[in-house]
């Protein structure tokens, strides 16, 4: 019976992978967002977050370069602006910065 539990549980994680940034910008573009810039190393992801928020005066993004945490501001004046952080297995990150008007 716990064989039966383990192997569909298994197979979730198997396919629950982290996807590539060219998907998750594709996805973002339909929509009608549009990428701004990268910051950051980019490389091989195990998962990612979001932020964004249409009431905010504006959006700080935050990425880590080989150990170093750096952020950036972008104020919401004609755009809403949204990061896609991605999470790297040694412990860095990168951002893809979109927008799209108001």
């Amino acid at each position: 019976m716990k064989n039966l539990l383990f192997l569909p549980a298994l197979l979730l994680l198997l396919c629950n992978c982290a996807q590539k940034p060219e998907e998750v910008v594709a996805e973002w573009e339909e929509e009608g967002w549009s990428k701004v810039r990268t910051h950051g190393v980019v490389k091989e992801s195990v998962r990612q977050g979001k932020l964004s928020s249409e009431k905010a005066q504006s959006i700080e993004v935050s990425w880590i370069e080989r150990g170093k945490r750096k952020t950036k501001l972008y104020p919401q004046t004609s755009h809403y602006y949204a990061a896609i952080r991605f999470f790297c297995e040694d412990g860095d990150e990168f951002v893809i910065v979109m927008r799209k008007r108001k």
